[in-house]
């Protein structure tokens, strides 16, 4: 049975009533769910323009409430879910690295005061996306203020 052009709007409308999402992800379901190529860029190109669909937005939110997280995981992230490199520098570029560094500084000092291994928080933030630069740097301060 084939679906209608309106019920894949339906479809997409209540999705997006419970959450965002990418261009890419909502073409993956309309896809999934039988709309053609054309129907399914054409259906989005609509939500776009009503504004129900914004990849900038999606990425700059994202990035916003994932501040446990290194550049470098959002970046992977947001690649994945289908957003264009440019937005996601676009995004990236609108978090600072002093609060990117002071992100890491938290998760590392609060390991430690759990009483994790040094070398132990240094893979969790790697894990996280943060940079080994920014990693190193951050273990050798608190190392220096260690007793």
């Amino acid at each position: 049975m084939k679906i209608s052009s309106t019920e894949h709007e339906t479809y997409l409308l209540r999705l997006l009533e419970r959450g965002a999402y990418t261009r890419c992800q909502l073409e993956e379901r309309l896809r999934r769910r039988g709309a053609a190529a054309g129907e399914a860029a054409a259906l989005l190109d609509r939500l776009e323009g009503l504004g129900y669909v914004d990849d900038g937005l999606y990425a700059r939110l994202y990035v916003e409430s994932h501040s446990e997280r290194g550049s470098l995981r959002l970046k992977a992230e947001l690649r994945r879910r289908g957003v264009s490199e440019r937005l996601i520098r676009e995004a990236l570029e609108e978090r600072s690295e002093a609060a990117e560094a002071s992100s890491a500084l938290e998760l590392a000092r609060e390991w430690l005061d759990r009483g994790v291994e040094g070398r132990l928080v240094v893979g969790r933030l790697l894990r996280r996306g943060f940079s080994r630069s920014l990693v190193g740097s951050i273990m050798e301060r608190l190392e220096r203020k260690a007793p």
